[in-house]
């Protein structure tokens, strides 16, 4: 059994892989905001279904932009856990399918502070209690859209790009520490719903200034993301995290692709030549001996 952080899970991936891990027979912490107004029900329906099948869920309130939630959760998490955490999920985010124009600078802020130092916040939050223990697993959600850097998904490309370099520095850095770090790219999933969740955009007048051709990419994009019979099941990243969980230290690859559609050959091999590039850096500069070396005495 591990002791498993998750955030975001009130609905969507967060909500699946909650219930996928703790069916596994993990003590899963699945915290998400507002457990007391907005997310009230989500919180009752999860603590429901966890007692209906006699599994280990406890609903935590978060807010990963906030320091002091932050703070206050893990304290939390680490009175019930007795001092363990064994794995971090990163999954909270926030997506927008719209002109870059159409959102204020503050709302552009808001998608960096979810996506990007939301994630930088919580793998902080954690590693003290992983060093202590030289052991730990954090698996950060990016996104397909991470190596797609397409119009009318331009902000959220660019938070994923953001927290998929940042988490393979960590993944580096982490190397001689005991800790896994992995990456997962998830594809289009219409059952998340995120069209509905998005912001609503603070200056929509500015698309009359676009052509006609963004109008019907935006239009495309946005068919793409509306949920219908036939869409992909998003259990599948679930089960993905579930696998690496399973792995043994040392076995995780840096990349998982899941329902990367036709690109994902294309995305694998982005991903492939930006570990070669790192790698041959770290070669060059002489660190890679000395990181398996300092492996080989943990």
């Amino acid at each position: 059994m591990k002791h498993i952080i998750l955030t975001g899970s009130s609905s969507g991936f967060g909500m699946i892989t909650a219930q996928t891990l703790a069916k596994k027979g993990h003590q899963v912490y699945a915290t998400m905001r507002n457990i007391h107004t907005s997310n009230a029900d989500a919180a009752r329906k999860m603590e429901q279904w966890a007692e209906q099948n006699d599994v280990q869920i406890r609903i935590v309130e978060l807010d990963v932009t906030s320091d002091l939630s932050v703070e206050k959760a893990i304290t939390e998490i680490l009175a019930y856990s007795k001092g363990k955490i064994d794995v971090l999920i990163n999954n909270a985010g926030s997506a927008f399918i719209g002109l870059n124009e159409t959102l204020s600078t503050a709302q552009t802020d808001q998608m960096f502070q979810i996506n990007v130092m939301g994630v930088d916040r919580m793998i902080k939050a954690v590693l003290p209690f992983m060093h202590l223990r030289k052991d730990g697993l954090i698996i950060t959600l990016s996104s397909v859209a991470s190596r797609q850097p397409i119009p009318i998904m331009g902000t959220y490309g660019a938070t994923k790009a953001a927290v998929d370099a940042l988490s393979v520095s960590y993944y580096y850095e982490l190397k001689n520490s005991g800790i896994d770090v992995t990456i997962i790219q998830p594809g289009a999933y219409p059952s998340t719903d995120i069209v509905t969740k998005q912001a609503i955009p603070y200056n929509p007048d500015s698309e009359m200034f676009y052509g006609t051709s963004m109008q019907k990419f935006k239009e495309r994009v946005m068919t793409t993301f509306t949920p219908g019979p036939s869409n992909p099941d998003p259990v599948e990243v679930a089960d993905v995290i579930a696998g690496l969980i399973d792995l043994q230290k040392g076995q995780r690859q840096l990349w998982t692709i899941v329902n990367g559609g036709p690109l994902a050959e294309s995305i694998s091999h982005v991903n492939r030549s930006i570990q070669q590039i790192v790698d041959t850096i770290l070669q060059a500069a002489g660190v890679a001996d000395d990181t398996a070396t300092l492996q080989n005495h943990l």
